[in-house]
């Protein structure tokens, strides 16, 4: 039996999926928190992340290589300083109402006199569909009026927003591309664009994108050569990071003669702001702040091409993950080490996931990853992919140390492996797969990766080294089709304060152990797939069951809190606790439902149950018809939204003698919390 995915997934999946605070390997090293993970579940991390941003998945997402600065302290606003723009004169034309149009000595499209006394700055995301609002209800009457009368001169950028627009970098591309035949090729892709999104923002996206060059009558010859070579890339690049630079996180994001104005203003925000800034004043905070209602939107699924290094699994899974890697980032390292053995475990091994690695090796910061994605790719030769891939990260230290001849350390490896060393020598040394590795690293550029890990699950883009809950829900909500939902806001729960002083808690449906009419109660919310209440329960519970327990002064109570939109089988073990207590076993299961965790956290946890019933030497034909009627669902949910009621948000969460304490914390403090009690203090 298992119970449907709650709604609760997609709040906390959207604050994490698009947030980024996990750290990835990128162009410039970001910085990541090395101590221990706090001692409560993830949904408080959650709660909290979606309580501090109320937009946590709207256009306002930062890119995750981008590291996101104040505006206040990075924006100029120089209200009165008379504008210019130095603009490359071979560039001009004229295009559609008369229009002129050419491009700056940087590069930057701009359209209108030049001489414009109002210079408006807009950076853009072709994708966003925000900024498809902004060019459809208010660039057409800002062309026809103060563009057109000369009193605005109007320059784009670029700043895609790859964590959520997998095709935006692509267009950015495509829009330049024309530009590359005339400025008044420029803004008509530039315009078609912002058309047609629904046409070219999904799976065939290269296609649409020709599509729209042909249409714009652009010599397609040109077009292709440049669009296939990615040639702006590192222009598109150089926008996002000067919007950063000067404060920039989301789009459409507008400079007007260098004050901010953010977001798809009506337009008469815009005329107003003109009209301000003409005048030598300064724009309103409250004109900068407001923000117009917002539609939904999700990510499209971006389509990858078949080249990759290597593959595990049934490739008719339901859930395909992808993943961009490089040999010497150290998050991909973490990534090995911490969280694939599980994937490839519990998801892979067991049918549901296809995982696939692709190359993505960052030379500017990691001068010997290209050579080991070749070195793995060589071992694949002789059937040894996988063995290579796994000696790389292990030994990551000592093949890619500066000091060492990289070509012979990782000779070394595979002989160490039992490879042939002379077929594996002539391989890697002729880079027989260099240039497949490059068509990866091309493949992620095009699509506005240069960070590593970096995963696209069945399509959907997810950064960084994240820990395993994170790739349950995304593979379960994945499975289910309902990916797309992750990346769509959520309301914002109105939170529950936590209690100041004691408070009642009810010992309905609860299971005891010890004296009940002991002078301390200890009631614990637990969980049974949370890896922090594990941890309670292996290196503090003990201590608690001889100390206090055993000796009459503390009667210790259990109530389910499951929280399935991290933990999906937390609710099934919930109910196989319930249902050994019916055979007076409650005690024993969940010491087991515990200790072996990592071994039921998937599709097959029914069954297992049910063989941790026999080990327990429970009527297991009895107890599996318990576990499949789900008649302790009504206790389970009463449990959890007593939980709720009392302000809870994670687990373990405790109430000694009413007073709440959060966490999995150590013995001492529940000590000393104990000992207080038993005082009457």
């Amino acid at each position: 039996m298992k119970p449907r995915l709650s709604p609760a997934p997609l709040l906390f999946l959207g604050s994490l999926l698009l947030l980024f605070i996990i750290a990835a390997c990128g162009p410039v090293e970001p910085s990541v928190n090395e101590g221990d993970t706090p001692a409560v579940d993830f949904a408080a991390t959650a709660n909290a992340a979606s309580l501090a941003t109320s937009e946590a998945i709207t256009e306002a997402s930062v890119d995750p290589e981008l590291p996101a600065e104040s505006p206040a302290s990075n924006v100029s606003a120089n209200a009165g300083i008379e504008p210019t723009i130095n603009i490359d004169p071979n560039s001009s034309a004229i295009f559609a109402e008369g229009l002129q149009v050419g491009f700056t000595v940087e590069g930057y499209p701009y359209m209108g006199d030049p001489s414009a006394p109002v210079v408006m700055e807009e950076y853009s995301d072709y994708q966003c569909p925000f900024c498809s609002r902004f060019f459809t209800e208010t660039f057409a009457a800002l062309r026809q009026n103060q563009i057109a009368n000369g009193e605005v001169v109007f320059i784009f950028r670029d700043f895609p927003l790859t964590s959520i627009h997998p095709q935006a970098v692509p267009a950015a591309n495509a829009a330049r591309c024309a530009g590359a035949q005339g400025a008044a090729q420029y803004w008509a892709m530039h315009d078609l664009l912002f058309s047609t999104v629904s046409q070219w923002a999904n799976a065939g996206y290269e296609q649409a994108l020709t599509n729209l060059a042909n249409q714009a009558g652009l010599d397609m010859a040109a077009f292709s050569d440049c669009f296939s070579a990615l040639e702006y890339n590192d222009a598109v690049k150089a926008d996002a990071q000067d919007a950063q630079a000067r404060g920039v996180n989301s789009t459409p994001s507008f400079f007007i003669n260098n004050q901010p104005l953010v977001g798809a203003q009506p337009l008469a925000v815009f005329n107003q702001a003109i009209e301000t800034v003409m005048n030598g004043e300064q724009i309103a905070a409250a004109e900068t702040e407001a923000q117009p209602d917002q539609p939904v939107v999700a990510p499209t699924p971006a389509t990858l091409t078949t080249n990759f290094a290597a593959a595990k699994g049934d490739p008719g899974a339901p859930v395909t993950i992808i993943e961009f890697t490089d040999y010497q980032c150290p998050y991909c390292q973490r990534h090995f080490a911490e969280t694939l053995p599980s994937i490839m475990q519990d998801m892979v091994d067991t049918g549901q996931v296809y995982y696939i690695i692709k190359d993505l090796p960052l030379e500017n910061i990691h001068p010997a990853a290209r050579a080991a994605a070749n070195a793995a790719r060589c071992a694949g030769d002789q059937g040894a992919y996988w063995e290579m891939h796994d000696i790389l990260f292990a030994r990551q230290p000592i093949w890619s140390d500066p000091n060492v001849d990289t070509t012979q350390s990782l000779i070394d490896l595979a002989v160490e492996l039992g490879l042939d060393q002379a077929t594996f020598s002539a391989c890697l040394t002729s880079q027989k797969y260099d240039s497949e590795v490059i068509n990866n690293k091309d493949e992620a550029l095009a699509l506005g990766v240069d960070g590593t890990p970096f995963f696209f699950i069945n399509g959907y883009p997810l950064n960084g080294a994240r820990p395993i809950e994170h790739f349950q829900i995304a593979t379960s909500l994945a499975a289910e089709g309902r990916l797309a939902e992750a990346y769509v806001p959520q309301p914002t729960p109105t939170p529950i304060p936590t209690p100041s002083g004691p408070v009642n808690v009810s010992l309905d449906d609860s299971f005891g152990i010890g004296n009940p009419d002991a002078p301390v109660t200890i009631v614990e919310f637990t969980d049974f797939q949370c890896p922090f209440c594990s941890r309670h329960h292996a290196q503090t519970f003990p201590s608690l069951l001889e100390s206090y327990i055993n000796t009459g002064q503390v009667y210790y109570v259990i109530k389910d809190f499951p929280l399935t939109s991290i933990h999906p089988q937390a609710f099934l073990a919930s109910q196989a606790a319930w249902c050994a207590s019916e055979q007076s076993a409650s005690v024993e299961m969940i010491g087991l439902l515990f200790s072996k965790q990592g071994e039921w956290g998937n599709e097959n946890a029914a069954n297992l149950f049910t063989n941790y019933a026999g080990t327990l030497g429970l009527d297991t034909a009895s107890f599996n018809q318990c576990l499949q009627s789900g008649q302790y669902d009504d206790a389970i949910n009463r449990n959890l939204r007593e939980g709720a009621s009392l302000g809870i948000t994670g687990t373990p969460t405790f109430f000694i003698n009413g007073n709440m304490l959060v966490g999995a914390q150590p013995l001492d403090v529940f000590n000393q919390a104990i000992e207080q009690s038993l005082a009457g203090r």
